[in-house]
Order: C-alpha cells, then sequence, then structure tokens
C-alpha cells in the first residue's frame, strides 16, 4: 500500500488554489466599449484617471480604429481610479476630449459626430 505524502498534497493544493486566484477576474474588473461613429478614422486614442494631470499613452499602439468599428478596454489593472477622461486624435488632424466618464457606471460610449457622445 502507497502511503500519501501529506506535505506534498497541501503543497498541489495551495498551488492550485492560488492558481485559480491569480486567474479569477478581479471584483474591480471592467470592460468598456467604445464605438467609433464619428465618420472618421481615429489614430490614437489617450486616456488617464481624471485626477491625473497628463495623458497616459496610445492605447490603440499602432493600430488605426476606423469608423463604424468598436475597441474595448479592459480595466482591470486601472481600477484605481472611477473616472477616466478619453482624448482621440482623427486622421484628419482634428482632436477631441471629453472629462470626467464614471467608468464603474458606463459600459458603452458611442462617440459621435461634433462631440455628442452618447453613454449606456
Amino acid at each position: 500500500m502507497r502511503l500519501i505524502d501529506f506535505r506534498k498534497l497541501l503543497m498541489v493544493f495551495a498551488l492550485v488554489l492560488g492558481m485559480a486566484v491569480i486567474s479569477s477576474p478581479s471584483a474591480d474588473a471592467k470592460a468598456l466599449s467604445l464605438v467609433n461613429n464619428t465618420g472618421a478614422d481615429i489614430i490614437v486614442m489617450n486616456c488617464s484617471p481624471s485626477s491625473s494631470g497628463s495623458w497616459y499613452e496610445d492605447v490603440l499602439g499602432n493600430s488605426t480604429w476606423p469608423a463604424g468599428t468598436t475597441v474595448t478596454l479592459d480595466f482591470d489593472s486601472w481600477a484605481m481610479a472611477d473616472t477616466w477622461d478619453f482624448k482621440v486624435h482623427y486622421a484628419n488632424g482634428a482632436s477631441e476630449d471629453w472629462y470626467g466618464v464614471n467608468v464603474r457606471t458606463v459600459n458603452t460610449i458611442i462617440l459621435k459626430p461634433n462631440g455628442v457622445n452618447e453613454y449606456l
């Protein structure tokens, strides 16, 4: 009969439990969908907590956000602030920004021409 080493069993259990906790979604996790209904392509989008004095780097990276499409931002690692400011730069050189969006209460932002956005 084979004896079970309870120390090894306990270590395996702790490892599995730890991995489950690490991979489970955070209570502060938030996905925010942004719909580009402006009619123009967006080449840069910056965002930052409203309390910050500067913009964070471009969340689009080297991508262009075409008119009529949706991007999703994951706020899991940014959960330290409720309100965020956003700035977009269009392919035609214009830019637009909006402030104080409560990412905990808003699930979707629909960007429309002339800065009239819809918050759902």
